[in-house]
């Protein structure tokens, strides 16, 4: 007990520096070393399990997919070993009477080979080998003594079950299935069905499962290769860095062997591994020359800031102007600097504040005076259409109807915010008004997710962009099919780092079009009214980086201006 309040007091009265020291070498030092002798050997264990894992995966579907070709031929197999239509084409006496056998071979033969041939694309040909009397036709039927001369023969001799047979022949591997179709002692002829596929293509599956320094067998019952590829530098079966994987093929009895070095994918974890430990070497030297750096002469400045602060709270923030003794041009130097300008800064926010806030409530009150007038401006209104109705003017009145529509949805009470329905309504008005005073026609269209109409959205902001499309675009064009399309939809957009809904209102015209100077210009430049620079300024208040407004525009073939806002989280 004496060592250890002995050594307990020791580290208290031990200077800052050392204290800094100790607790670098046993918080950073140790625990790099620990890292550095057990976390290669944790990486390769987990990076080989997860490769096998995956390789395995990969071959259980190969092998799957090779399965299911393979169970598919040998259903084709079985069909037209139970085909008696075949059968007793094959076992009927023709002598020469050709026209029986074009019969047999039209009606029967060849639209059923024809068919496999279609469904199967891997089956490249079908033959039928025959002690029969039928001529043979096109490949379809031959003799059986063409049989008899292969080498593989004395193997599928009178076996009912499919064989599959791999045969070199024409420096290329073939793959047969074949086997006797017909009882002998039914039918007087003897028959064997032979299916030719395509080799590469049933076995392309295997291909798949790795990329590079791997090698795949599949052999028969007798360890016959069958189909081999990859040449894997050291995959032999005692090997500790190399997966072996084995897998059967129960349609034929084959066994799929698979094996893969681990050599590329360790030579990559070390590499990587090497990188790291080497970066965290230098950090480490990094980090132990700061400590020893700032340990020396970090703590005693910080107290004095420390000492300001605290008096400048004990002020109760009365006083802003704090002046500290400091020639210093390091980060500390800067540290004081930036501390006294923030004191000052706050100072002149806290002024601007109370100015703003001043500001707001004349604005707000500037508010309360205008609302009184709209009340003016709707009566006035009706009291004009009411005229107008009297007297039988129904346009007059349809035009006013128009105007306290378009002049209600742009007022909107003063506020700010209203709903993408009344904005859309002010839209329809404006345009209609529009309208009445064009010589020529413009096909308007619109195109709204009726799921929309009630999600807010900031006032008086499409009118701008219409009115551009209106009197900059469809006015000056010459074209005798003018059109104007306004859509709104959501969908889905990340704007400012979040995936979000927006909604993604389009305007699109064929007029005019603009120069992509124009364009930029109309963000830029302050319009005697109420224009795109002034709809992109509120747009930015409202959202910040939330939102987008994009025009395109091609001279001669039209305008398209793409306004995109968040569903969620519009301010009122």
């Amino acid at each position: 007990m004496n060592k250890l309040s002995s050594l307990k007091k020791y580290v208290i009265n031990m200077k800052i520096r050392r204290k800094v020291l100790l607790i670098f070498l046993l918080v950073g030092v140790l625990p790099f070393l620990c890292y550095i002798i057990f976390s290669n050997r944790y990486t390769n264990q987990i990076m080989l399990e997860r490769e096998t894992s995956l390789t395995e995966s990969a071959l259980q579907q190969a092998v799957q997919s090779v399965e299911n070709k393979l169970e598919t031929y040998n259903n084709l197999s079985n069909y037209m070993f139970n085909n008696t239509s075949i059968l007793q084409a094959l076992n009927t006496e023709y002598s020469k009477d050709y026209f029986r056998m074009y019969k047999a071979y039209q009606d029967t033969i060849e639209p059923l080979f024809q068919t496999y041939y279609a469904l199967h694309p891997g089956l490249e040909n079908i033959t039928i080998y025959s002690s029969c009397d039928l001529h043979p036709y096109n490949g379809y039927v031959v003799s059986l003594d063409k049989l008899k001369e292969k080498e593989y023969y004395p193997a599928v001799r009178n076996n009912y079950i499919p064989v599959w047979i791999v045969y070199e022949e024409e420096d290329s591997r073939h793959l047969y299935s074949i086997r006797q179709i017909g009882d002998t002692g039914r039918y007087k002829s003897v028959n064997y069905l032979s299916l030719k596929l395509d080799y590469d293509d049933l076995f392309a599956p295997l291909l798949s499962v790795s990329e590079d320094d791997y090698a795949i067998l599949v052999s028969d019952e007798n360890g016959g290769e069958i189909f081999s590829a990859g040449a894997s530098s050291d995959n032999s079966t005692d090997n500790p860095r190399c997966i072996q994987l084995t897998s059967r093929l129960s349609a034929t009895g084959w066994t799929v062997t698979y094996s893969k070095s681990y050599r590329v994918l360790l030579e990559y974890v070390n590499g990587i591994t090497r990188r790291i430990y080497a970066f965290g070497w230098i950090i480490l030297l990094f980090l132990g020359a700061m400590v020893l750096i700032l340990s020396a002469s970090i703590i005693s400045p910080i107290e004095s800031l420390t000492a300001k602060i605290r008096e400048v709270r004990d002020a109760g923030f009365q006083t802003f102007s704090i002046q500290l003794d400091n020639e210093r041009k390091d980060e500390i130097g800067i540290l004081f600097e930036n501390f006294s300008r923030m004191m000052e800064e706050i100072h002149h926010y806290i002024q601007v504040n109370l100015k703003n806030e001043l500001e707001k409530k004349t604005y707000q009150q500037k508010i309360l005076y205008a609302q009184i007038n709209p009340h003016f401006l709707y009566n006035s209104l009706s009291l004009i259409n009411s005229k107008a109705i009297i007297s039988g003017q129904d346009e007059i009145s349809n035009m006013v109807l128009l105007l306290s529509t378009f002049y209600r949805t742009a007022l909107n009470k003063g506020k700010d915010m209203t709903t993408l329905e009344n904005e859309l309504l002010n839209i329809q008005s404006y345009v209609q008004i529009q309208l009445l005073s064009y010589s020529e026609p413009i096909q308007v269209s619109y195109d709204i997710d009726y799921s929309l109409p009630g999600m807010p959205f900031p006032n008086f902001i499409l009118q701008p962009l219409v009115e551009n499309a209106l009197d900059h675009g469809l006015k000056n064009s010459s074209r005798p099919d003018k059109s104007l399309h306004l859509s709104a939809d959501r969908d889905k957009g990340c704007l400012d780092g979040d995936e979000k809904e927006y909604i993604v209102i389009r305007i699109r015209d064929n007029g005019v079009g603009m120069e992509e100077e124009t364009v930029r210009l109309l963000f830029e430049v302050q319009t005697s009214g109420y224009g795109m620079k002034n709809v992109n300024d509120r747009l930015r208040l409202l959202y910040g980086s939330d939102y987008s407004l994009v025009i395109r525009s091609t001279p001669g073939e039209g305008t398209l201006a793409v306004l995109m806002v968040p569903v969620s989280g519009a301010m009122d």
